[in-house]
């Protein structure tokens, strides 16, 4: 039974799987799992999901970053939730977005609801070398994702504040993102977007002479019609007027 025990808490989260693995057949497993829940052991996530508590404070001792990017093996940390992982995030939101090749039903657990999108590919996804529990998407693949679904991200605002903490970033990989997404919407989108962070992020004239060679001649909305209501010609796009003003109702500070 400490065997058990220890090689649950080496894992932090566990599958029903792993459990019958760990013991041998279905029904041990049904029981073992029964026992460690009444005990205050472990915790169940969801349906065939678990993780070990502290036994001082009977809580989970993974973070929500571990139990998101464990909820499936292509679970990774996305938008928002990626923000937050990095250290860039403006607010502390009680939503983690999730993107998976494999469909889950959202769930909540500990006051955290755990959301679903759907991703065709984990380019751009690691797994920190200090944080092996941990799958998400790197700071330049965030910043693709996070302007390909600004709603998913917390708004304009939110972007706009987390983005002015990037000092530089490596534009080679963010062309590639935004190839392999391919869409002229998001060519048009991060060329504006990343336009009013040239400097900071360090990014070259052929950056944005490259998204533009990529819009098309379609106009677009960046968000909708009664926030954006400016027209950009340069990006076809039509856009608040100055999208650094959401650094002061922020209250950060672009510099």
């Amino acid at each position: 039974m400490t065997n058990y025990l220890e090689n649950i808490y080496r894992l932090k989260i566990v599958q029903k799987s792993d459990i019958v693995s760990l013991v041998g057949n279905e029904n041990a497993a049904k029981e073992l799992l029964r026992r460690f829940k009444k005990q205050g052991l472990l915790a169940q996530i969801k349906r065939d999901m678990y993780v070990a508590n502290d036994l001082a404070t009977k809580t989970a001792i993974a973070s929500k970053f571990e139990i998101g990017s464990q909820i499936n093996s292509t679970a990774f940390l996305s938008h928002h939730a990626a923000l937050e992982y990095h250290g860039l995030a403006n607010q502390v939101f009680y939503e983690m977005q999730i993107s998976s090749k494999q469909k889950f039903k959202q769930f909540d657990f500990e006051g955290i609801t755990y959301l679903f999108h759907l991703s065709k590919t984990d380019v751009g996804v690691v797994a920190p070398p200090y944080d092996s529990f941990v799958r998400v998407t790197n700071l330049e693949r965030t910043v693709v994702d996070c302007i390909n679904r600004i709603d998913l991200c917390g708004g304009l605002e939110e972007l706009i504040v987390s983005f002015a903490l990037l000092t530089i970033i490596n534009e080679q990989k963010i062309l590639d993102y935004l190839d392999a997404f391919d869409k002229q919407a998001l060519y048009q989108k991060a060329g504006f977007i990343l336009s009013y962070f040239q400097d900071t992020m360090k990014l070259s004239d052929s950056f944005f002479a490259y998204c533009q060679t990529k819009i098309g001649k379609s106009t677009r909305y960046l968000t909708d019609s009664q926030e954006s209501n400016v027209y950009f010609k340069e990006w076809r796009l039509v856009a608040p007027k100055n999208i650094l003003s959401y650094l002061e109702q922020g209250g950060g500070e672009y510099v």
